[in-house]
């Protein structure tokens, strides 16, 4: 069985790959021009796969804000992905296309479960100032009260927090440590019967392209949480990715963002993101698509990252 699982994955990275390097030719030219860092578990946070195939899930369930959100918070149907003017979101998208979990899911062929609702939060309880009652608990909540027969072993758990539990510890103060902490809480709920979830995948780039001591505290607790889980009996499956690498290697100057063949680092849409009148003539180019949120160009890079870190930084 071990050697069929290791013959499965290796032809798995080989696909990833190619298609990688052929997307390079179709996303519009926007391509990865920096790598994943990779590291140990447990260790110093780093992008991370511990027991993560993603050739073996037929199903991707996801958490998050909108940087995930697809429309449908409620694990259903996604409208269509396409832009209909004066509308800015596609398909109730803070973006002009598929989410990077719809790109994720089309790749391996998976039927993805969308719970992520923009402007969501960790436990929204640690954050009086935010106005929209939006957290993972509520999302779990959801998820679990439909009660939904998952395979465990073919079901990948995607979970993306900490954009706006930092933006908010700006103004409620630190109380990072706590979400850090109530979103590993909601993992281990996950884990547990009757979902049994086994596999997980956890993203972050909580200050695009900031960093400050609270930010890194928030990751590395995140990480050790995720140590845990895998040294625990029976172990979970777990990866980490760090889209701060893409981030950092777009506002900065190394390499920059014509490296990844972008014109602009602004977003094409102005004002509140809500209208295109006024927009860009040229959406494709841009790194984001509404302020703050990337345009589908580069929902695909983030989802490139993460197939090249399941493939490139796999640890026992």
């Amino acid at each position: 069985m071990l050697l069929v699982t290791s013959v499965l994955w290796s032809a798995f990275a080989v696909s990833v790959n190619a298609a990688v390097l052929s997307r390079q030719g179709y996303n519009d030219g926007i391509h990865l021009a920096v790598g994943p860092q990779c590291g140990l578990l447990p260790g110093t946070a780093a992008d991370v796969n511990a027991g993560l195939n993603l050739g073996q899930y037929k199903t991707i369930v996801s958490f998050g804000d909108s940087y995930t959100d697809g429309g449908s918070h409620d694990g259903g149907p996604l409208a269509p992905a396409v832009i209909i003017p004066p509308n800015a979101q596609a398909g109730g998208r803070s973006t002009n296309g598929p989410v990077w979990v719809e790109d994720i899911a089309s790749d391996i062929g998976a039927h993805l479960m969308d719970y992520a609702w923009s402007s969501a939060v960790t436990n929204i309880s640690l954050w009086p100032s935010n106005p929209y009652p939006r957290d993972f608990i509520m999302q779990t909540t959801t998820f679990l009260n439909q009660s939904n027969n998952l395979d465990p072993e073919t079901t990948l758990y995607t979970v993306f927090f900490g954009i706006n539990d930092w933006e908010d510890s700006f103004i409620d103060g630190d109380n990072l440590p706590e979400a850090a902490q109530d979103l590993l809480g909601q993992m281990a709920l996950l884990s547990q019967p009757p979902t049994n979830a086994r596999n997980f995948l956890v993203t972050d780039v909580y200050g695009r392209g900031t960093q400050n001591a609270w930010g890194q505290a928030w990751i590395q607790s995140i990480y050790d949480g995720l140590a845990a889980f895998r040294s625990q009996s029976p172990p979970l499956n777990v990866a980490f990715v760090n889209f701060a690498t893409i981030w950092d290697g777009v506002l900065g100057s190394d390499p920059g963002y014509q490296a990844f063949g972008y014109t602009n680092t602004s977003s094409c849409v102005i004002g509140d993101g809500t209208s295109t009148v006024g927009s860009c003539d040229d959406p494709e180019h841009y790194f984001y698509w509404i302020p703050g949120h990337p345009s589908k160009e580069t929902h695909r890079i983030m989802a490139d990252y993460i197939e090249e870190v399941l493939t490139q930084c796999r640890v026992a």
